[in-house]
């Protein structure tokens, strides 16, 4: 006989649109959990995240009626995990207690039971969890069976769950098959069934755990066809029922059971997510050397380390930090500790096939949760501290309309929230090189369903023509000496640029208006200034020939306008303006004016990315350059 611990995992982040929450809710997660409840005598586990059950309570109370059906007659054991689906080695230790044990509270008032294992978002390990998960009351949760092996187990002794600790405090792992992760439901049913097989003859009594993605069963490309309309699920299950020696279990009676021993894992996540997390470079040479070894050695080969995002995505980092200020200032009060949690929720932090940092709404639902629940501001603060962590102090503003980071070295900005707007004006992402452009002219035919580690295909025609990447890190006010005016394509491509000005030191004259003065070969000058104290003036004193002002904007809206005539998704050029105002259907206006004239230039910050569905084009701010003949004043009315 073989035990299988078949667990799905559902989730949709917060902010995501609603018609793709609604097309993965009919595509798959109420299909697949409709069949399971027809085959009453197969056991499964199942987890919703907190973003996913609160859309669905809403729009579909329908599957919490089904749900509560397969849990109460003890078909199903529910899953829980931090509220948010945040990744949990990024969020400090009394928000991860904390959000799981909300959600426990969730669970069982929703479902009358109390869960002991957790799913761990992106399966993201790291044993410095385990005093949080054990002060949450967790008891076990699953990770890759690739983490065990490169801890230096064998895959012939992973057949039950094994104990680590920290400190003396105990949790029960469970390893999770990358075999049949591949196998189901991309492959024939019968590979399965043979694998299972196998894996009983080798060791009688086997545990042998799936845990994945819901997703995988009908929203992946292709899937909902093979999986559903052409049978696979129906025939899967079928099969489970009709061999005797194969039985369903449940892992919260699996750990009543002796343990396969003590281990120390590493920290590690899935195989695919230690790829993504590499630069370019290290990424290819990561595939060859995947290219010319020998696959029983796979598991010698480690990837990255998930918390190098933070290094590799400067963007993901101040939304991280941003993230830290707020849950280190939040307040007692409910409602801000939940906005915070919300402002965790993990897909936006970081890039991969399901990681979604290359998604502006994310991004957006991220800083608009975070300034929701930042309700501590009180009095104007200017304070001078390494925010970023990257060893320089920057400077940080913050009152009842703004909150502001400035870099002393180049006097940009690089994150402005606006509280009224509740969103960061900055939230732009840079173009960089990614590992899987290199294959953007490839083309592939799927005419079956295939895990999407197996397949590579553009959303969209024409995408190597937008490979342009950024060599300096963006701002809002970076400042630039210019040897002759650069053309629209020139400022798009990032050429004829001139040279952009260092800062030598700063003075703070007031900090009430963030009144601040930086010296170097020019001097500048920033202030809050106006009734409202809603308009940026930044004042330029020296001498310069040919100056230009770059400004990186994250404000997203339907129809981004400039000037009331030019669309800000192509790139545009104004002569000897004075003034021009940026609009946007559901964005409230921001004028740029100047008590000199200037010539503007404008692009859309276009990238390629890859996601479940292939590679696709995405607008990520817009690139300004303002070039003066003569230093200039000039007021940003926000």
């Amino acid at each position: 006989m073989i035990k299988f611990a078949f667990y799905i995992h559902n989730h949709q982040p917060f902010g995501n649109f609603d018609e793709v929450f609604e097309f993965a809710y009919t595509h798959s997660y109420l299909p697949l959990l409709k069949q399971l409840e027809k085959h009453k005598k197969i056991k499964f586990g199942i987890h919703n995240s907190g973003p996913l059950l609160e859309w669905v309570s809403e729009k579909h109370p329908e599957y919490f009626d089904l749900l509560k059906e397969v849990v109460s007659r003890g078909q199903a054991e529910i899953l829980t995990s931090a509220y948010s689906e945040p990744i949990l080695s990024l969020i400090p230790h009394k928000d991860v207690v904390e959000q799981i044990k909300y959600f426990n509270d969730y669970i069982y008032k929703h479902f009358n039971c109390v869960p002991k294992g957790l799913w761990l978002t992106e399966r993201v390990w790291e044993s410095e969890l385990i005093p949080a998960l054990t002060d949450a009351g967790i008891e076990y949760t699953l990770l890759d069976d690739t983490i065990f092996l490169q801890a230096g187990l064998e895959e012939n002794v992973l057949h039950s769950y094994y104990v680590t600790e920290k400190e003396g405090r105990v949790l029960k792992l469970f390893p999770i098959s990358m075999k049949l992760r591949y196998l189901i439901p991309f492959h024939a049913v019968d590979e399965t069934i043979v694998f299972l097989k196998n894996t009983e003859r080798e060791k009688n009594h086997s545990l042998k755990v799936l845990g994945d993605d819901g997703e995988k069963f009908g929203v992946w490309p292709g899937t909902h066809d093979w999986v559903f309309k052409h049978g696979w699920f129906e025939t899967f299950l079928n099969r489970l029922e009709q061999e005797p020696w194969i039985k369903t279990v449940f892992l919260n009676e699996m750990i009543s059971e002796p343990s396969a021993g003590r281990v120390y894992l590493p920290p590690a996540s899935y195989e695919e997510m230690g790829e993504w997390i590499l630069p370019p470079e290290i990424g290819k040479q990561y595939e060859e050397l995947k290219k010319t070894t020998n696959r029983k050695y796979y598991h010698l080969i480690h990837g990255g380390y998930f918390k190098n995002f933070l290094r590799k995505y400067p963007e993901a980092n101040l939304m991280h930090k941003r993230m830290l200020f707020v849950s280190k200032n939040v307040s007692n009060n409910s409602e801000a500790k939940l906005a915070l949690w919300r402002g965790q929720c993990s897909c936006a932090y970081w890039h991969g096939i399901f990681g979604g940092l290359y998604l502006p709404h994310l991004r957006e639902a991220i800083y608009k949760n975070l300034i929701t629940a930042d309700d501590s501001y009180g009095e104007a603060k200017l304070t001078s501290y390494d925010y970023d962590t990257d060893g320089e102090d920057e400077i940080v503003f913050s009152n009842e309309n703004f909150f502001a980071v400035i870099k002393p070295k180049s006097a940009a900005f690089i994150e402005l929230d606006d509280r009224i707007r509740k969103m960061n004006i900055l939230n732009y992402l840079s173009r960089r090189e990614e590992n899987y452009h290199k294959k953007i002219a490839q083309k592939s035919e799927q005419k079956e369903a295939k895990s999407i580690h197996e397949t590579f295909h553009d959303k969209e025609k024409d995408l190597a023509s937008y490979l342009i990447y950024d060599t300096y890190e963006r701002g809002f006010g970076l400042d630039r000496l210019l040897d002759t005016k650069p053309s629209t394509e020139d400022f798009r491509h990032g050429r004829n640029i001139g040279t952009l000005l260092d800062y030598t030191n700063f003075e703070i004259i007031n900090k009430d208006t963030m009144c601040i003065t930086f010296k170097g070969r020019i001097e500048k000058h920033i202030e809050i200034i106006g009734d409202k104290k809603r308009m940026l003036q930044i004042t330029y004193q020296g001498h310069a020939d040919l100056f230009g002002i770059e400004f990186s904007l994250g404000v997203f809206g339907k129809k981004p306008i400039l000037n009331g005539n030019k669309s800000l998704l192509e790139t545009s050029e104004l002569n000897n303006i004075r003034k021009f105002t940026i609009t946007a259907e559901s964005v409230s206006p921001m004028t740029f004016s100047a008590n000199e004239a200037f010539h503007l230039l404008a692009y859309p910050i276009e990238t390629i990315s890859s996601s479940e569905a292939g590679l696709e084009k995405n607008i990520q701010g817009f690139g300004l350059l303002l070039i003066f003949k003569k230093l200039p004043v000039l007021t940003i009315a926000l």
